[in-house]
């Protein structure tokens, strides 16, 4: 089993020497939110691929493995699979130009990949930095009441696509419930950035219980996917975040 999937199953405990899951979760958001800005689409799939078979599958950014491999997990615009080598070089130069992965040629047609992450990537983290500075602006003057003011209501429903973000069922303004990711005994506030959807099921199972421990339980209850517990860990990092 993967490295990243083993830490989020508990079946292992994190290595000094590898990446942390929430790191991962990080990383993994900053590809679709800043990278694919800043590389071709044809090219981030490249990445996507050598990301998930170097930092998803050992937790170091370090691969060895053909072009040829690599083009097997994507598909040409014809729906076929990429299995040649020539293919895949030819989606490279953006990669290499922005730093995104070094490579060193070895025998036998494999090649030594250093996959650099997202937030290592100069031009990415700018884009990361540039939006962490807005978003802390705007958050900060926003110390309005989201809970008991129905109109700031339906906003956090709207945020959260109409969804719950602990189960990813959909909920409807007759039905979905506010929760507070730090409850209010614990300090937290009504404040737009402590506040998520919720379904009226995992609000009333969650209680007090830390988000992200929950969000766990209904991984390993199969209650939602893997992809599903790493994208929503990721959405509601950063709001635990911005409450800091």
């Amino acid at each position: 089993m993967s490295y990243v999937l083993d830490l989020i199953n508990g079946t292992i405990e994190p290595k000094s020497d590898r990446i942390t899951l929430d790191r991962y979760v990080l990383e993994n958001s900053f590809i679709t939110n800043y990278l694919s800005r800043i590389v071709r689409d044809k090219a981030l799939a490249i990445y996507h691929v050598l990301f998930h078979l170097s930092w998803f599958e050992t937790g170091k950014g370090s691969i060895v493995i053909p072009w040829a491999s690599v083009g097997l997990f994507i598909m040409s615009d014809q729906g076929n699979l990429i299995n040649d080598s020539t293919t895949v070089r030819r989606r490279l130069p953006d990669l290499i130009r922005n730093n995104c992965i070094s490579v060193i040629p070895q025998r036998g047609g494999a090649n030594e990949i250093s996959v650099h992450l997202p937030s290592d990537i100069s031009a990415c983290r700018v884009l990361i930095d540039l939006e962490g500075v807005a978003q802390d602006t705007a958050l900060k003057k926003d110390e309005r009441d989201y809970y008991n003011v129905p109109e700031r209501r339906i906003e956090i429903l709207s945020k959260d696509n109409r969804c719950c973000v602990y189960c990813t069922i959909e909920v409807s303004e007759d039905d979905f419930v506010l929760d507070h990711l730090i409850p209010i005994i614990k300090g937290g506030t009504n404040q737009r950035t402590n506040l998520v959807t919720s379904c009226a099921a995992c609000n009333q199972r969650k209680q007090d219980a830390d988000p992200i421990e929950f969000l766990l339980q209904n991984y390993r209850s199969k209650l939602i996917s893997q992809y599903e517990y790493i994208k929503l860990k990721a959405r509601i990092d950063a709001q635990l975040l911005d409450n800091k």
